[in-house]
């Protein structure tokens, strides 16, 4: 009697050990997986930081190269609220902050309303190889007649650099050759890459400011990071 319980016994030790060594496979999996989604997490914050933009290109830009802060806009040429900001904020913030050397203003394309936003920007690139980007910056904006309707059609466009003096022949063989089509392109790659959502977006030294398009809201963010830099 004793031996039969004591093989019972023996057998059901056999039928345990599988079941336990299946734990053990199972909380092995749950770890690495855990482990897993932890690295991926830790990856996707690390480049949500590096999104940040530390330094951009001032190619297109007006101020002191060495100003303490730099404002940089995203900008669509046909958005009516990039309009209004060229035509009220800008010239106040020009005024206040580029003027006296404490601001840089940098802009950058954002075109994504439609194909004439990209013509537009690639003229506004053509422009700047003259020396005239400010002024076609202004001109672009100041002749705003609804979206994809005409008004940045290449024709116009080439009458835009006859009324601001520009060597027309070099400007209407760069903008007929596309020459700055893969230039605009990757800027506005850059601005979807961080996370920009709308027209025009304000960054203040590498921060986006929420609503930057009022000048209240943009020269309040102005001035606490020139506090930062004394």
């Amino acid at each position: 009697m004793a031996k039969k319980y004591a093989k019972s016994k023996s057998s059901r030790r056999s039928r345990n050990t599988p079941k336990q060594a299946n734990w053990w496979v199972i909380g092995l999996i749950v770890a690495v997986v855990l482990v897993g989604v932890s690295v991926i997490a830790l990856q996707q914050n690390q480049n949500k930081a590096k999104a940040e933009p530390v330094e951009t290109s001032q190619d297109k830009s007006m101020g002191e190269v060495e100003a303490p802060v730099v404002v940089v806009e995203y900008g669509d040429y046909q958005c009516p609220a990039c309009g209004r900001f060229a035509s009220t904020v800008k010239p106040k913030l020009v005024e206040e902050f580029v003027n006296s050397g404490q601001v840089r203003f940098v802009f950058r394309s954002f075109q994504f309303i439609g194909e004439e936003s990209f013509w537009a920007a690639e003229a506004a690139e053509c422009a700047n190889e003259q020396g005239k980007y400010w002024e076609f910056y202004e001109k672009l904006y100041s002749s705003q007649d609804g979206e994809n309707a005409g008004a940045f059609r290449k024709e116009n466009l080439e009458k835009f650099a006859v009324d601001l003096g520009l060597q027309t022949d070099t400007f209407n063989e760069c903008l007929a050759t596309g020459k700055y089509t893969d230039k605009v392109k990757a800027e506005t790659l850059e601005a979807q890459n961080l996370g920009l959502r709308s027209t025009p977006s304000l960054l203040v030294n590498g921060k986006l400011v929420e609503n930057g398009s009022q000048f209240d809201i943009l020269s309040q963010e102005i001035r606490r990071a020139l506090s930062k830099s004394n």
